[in-house]
């Protein structure tokens, strides 16, 4: 048995690729698949993990108090709020993502969504499902050419939204990024958000959750939108306040919109987007193809290997947090 021991800790239905377990296992690390993720840390085969492989499942304080030989967390996506990070860099211990590994998907996801909303498609399936054939003379689409989106957040996933709405679309774009001041190419970048929410027929968020963002898509924001404008989420659930998004488009203060993401995951039945015919749900898929997850899972495992390994691992987050020297 190797020294090192590595838990995959996956909720129900999770995978992690199977070209990353290859490289774990060429490396003779004990991989530890806890079958009970509610009830992990009462495992004694937790206790002498080195390392944790994780997606969606929660890392909280309690891992980094009773897990004493854990030195790592790798997170198989880009976000970390599942993640305790202010325990674990206390503790010295790395928590590490993989920024690059589903800007393509969750890209794609936003396009697809933009072009479902203008076109009704969701609304024409259902009616020609149902027998009516005539809904083509009900439901009138518009073409997303000549256009402008507003992007807010110009990482990876922004640029790439914006290069294909400039070169595949004909779009124009609009975007607003605290860290990007200068305009290029042919994204015009704004000194603030309400220009985006003022001048957009399609807005779509891609910045991080943390609390001093909580609502920043508000009743406010919303109301400067056009009445034939749509916004796109597929960041972080807790940016829109649901709430007022529901009223916006219900009230038909604007077009629709199309949600990735939520507040609390799973949403209820009875959640107040739900059920409104201009949004648009989707289950958290946005980054979710046999592409995005190969990626994720290959750079999870490479900075796990690159700690054992005794390097610094390329994508940890909070490097700068920690006192660990190698």
């Amino acid at each position: 048995m190797s020294q090192n021991k590595v838990m995959i800790l996956l909720e129900k239905h999770e995978q992690i690729a199977p070209e990353a377990i290859k490289m774990l296992e060429k490396k003779d690390y004990d991989l530890f698949f806890p079958s009970d993720i509610d009830n992990v840390l009462d495992d004694p085969s937790t206790k002498d993990c080195d390392a944790i492989l994780v997606r969606g499942a929660t890392v909280d304080e309690s891992f980094f108090d009773r897990m004493p030989n854990l030195k790592i967390v790798a997170r198989c996506g880009v976000g970390t709020d599942n993640i305790a990070i202010t325990k674990a860099s206390n503790r010295n211990i790395y928590v590490c993502n993989v920024p690059s590994g589903n800007f393509v998907s969750v890209a794609e996801h936003v396009l697809g969504l933009m072009i479902s909303l203008s076109r009704h498609t969701i609304k024409t399936n259902k009616a020609l499902q149902e027998g009516n054939f005539e809904a083509r003379n009900v439901y009138e689409g518009v073409e997303l050419s000549g256009k402008t989106i507003g992007i807010i957040g110009l990482g990876q996933i922004g640029q790439l939204i914006a290069k294909k709405c400039i070169y595949g679309l004909n779009m124009n774009v609009l975007a607003y990024d605290p860290y990007v001041h200068q305009s290029y190419e042919q994204v015009t970048v704004v000194d603030s958000v309400d220009s985006i929410f003022d001048k957009a027929d399609y807005i779509t968020l891609h910045l991080p959750y943390k609390p001093a963002l909580h609502h920043f898509v508000d009743e406010r924001l919303l109301k400067k939108m056009k009445k034939n404008a749509y916004i796109i989420n597929c960041a972080r659930g807790g940016l829109i306040d649901d709430t007022a998004l529901a009223k916006a488009v219900k009230s038909g203060d604007i077009a629709g919109a199309g949600v990735d993401v939520f507040e609390q995951e799973p949403p209820s039945k009875d959640y107040v987007l739900l059920g409104i015919e201009n949004i648009i749900v989707t289950p958290h898929t946005a980054a979710s193809t046999k592409e995005s997850l190969s990626r994720m899972s290959v750079g999870s495992a490479r900075n796990i290997i690159q700690f054992l390994n005794g390097k610094e691992p390329e994508n940890a987050v909070n490097k700068h947090l920690i006192s660990y020297y190698m």
